[in-house]
């Protein structure tokens, strides 16, 4: 038994007419690369929504590209352990290690 082509309602292009899908949101059948490329449209729209929101809810607390904080390393006086300190903030003022306190940068 041969399979009846019909024509998507959307693009226009012959598909059988056994895996044609009703698409509620245009309310036609439509092919499977249609459905295929609904899918992928709607996630990515749903990425580029969320990337959006969370910028305007929290700019903040999204760090900018630009400002990397900056960090120079430093060697413990006590045990010699060698880490990082945000030169902006001076954190951390103890050794991850030891826990001595930081004299200086």
């Amino acid at each position: 038994m041969e399979n009846i082509m019909s024509l998507c309602k959307k693009c226009g292009n012959k598909a059988p007419a056994s895996s044609m899908k009703l698409d509620l949101d245009e309310k036609k059948m439509i092919c499977p690369e249609c459905i295929k490329n609904k899918k992928l449209h709607k996630e990515i729209k749903e990425e580029v929504f969320k990337k959006d929101d969370a910028k305007k809810i929290l700019p903040a607390l999204s760090p900018k590209e630009d400002e990397k904080p900056v960090k120079a390393g430093h060697k413990c006086a006590s045990c010699g352990y060698k880490f990082m300190i945000n030169t902006e903030t001076g954190k951390p003022k103890n050794c991850p290690y030891c826990n001595a306190r930081v004299m200086g940068i």
